[in-house]
């Protein structure tokens, strides 16, 4: 079973770093009245199109029941530090996604802090989300919570 578990997770990471289109996407002012820039906005869709959009789909409507969308996404909406959490450490809790049960491993991102400032900015602008923003500080304020994570290098 770990063996089949190690397949799982190395087919994962190799679709998760492949590279793909996105869309563009102009300035947009946020609730949190911090402005994204056009570039910062293109640098966050070059990484989702790295990191992300193999699971996620250039759409960001995911694959039903094997990975939940970004886009119109309600868990995204509502928990928005877990999906940060899970996108910095990696999770293999199962989530619930527009109805929908999540049981796939995410694993860790293996971006910077200002990289998932980035790239997140542009998940919560993009394909007709309209969620804000979010900063730094809120980034690094995700810390590690427990265990139940397989950190992506305790499996090497």
């Amino acid at each position: 079973m770990k063996l089949i578990n190690l397949i799982f997770v190395l087919i994962s990471f190799l679709l998760v770093t492949a590279c793909g289109g996105a869309d563009k996407k102009k300035t947009v002012n946020t609730d949190q009245n911090i402005s994204l820039s056009e570039t910062d906005l293109e640098k966050g869709a070059v990484l989702y199109r790295a990191k992300c959009m193999n699971c996620h789909m250039k759409s960001g409507k995911g694959i039903e029941k094997f990975y939940p969308p970004l886009a119109d996404s309600d868990y995204l909406r509502e928990n928005l530090e877990d999906a940060i959490y899970m996108v910095k450490y990696g999770s293999n809790k199962p989530i619930k996604v527009n109805g929908i049960k999540y049981n796939s491993l995410m694993p860790a991102s293996g971006l910077t802090d200002e990289e998932l400032v980035l790239v997140f900015n542009y998940i919560l602008n993009s394909w007709g989300n309209d969620y804000g923003s979010i900063t730094l500080d809120q980034v690094r304020a995700v810390k590690r919570k427990s265990k139940e994570i397989i950190p992506w290098n305790d499996l090497f």
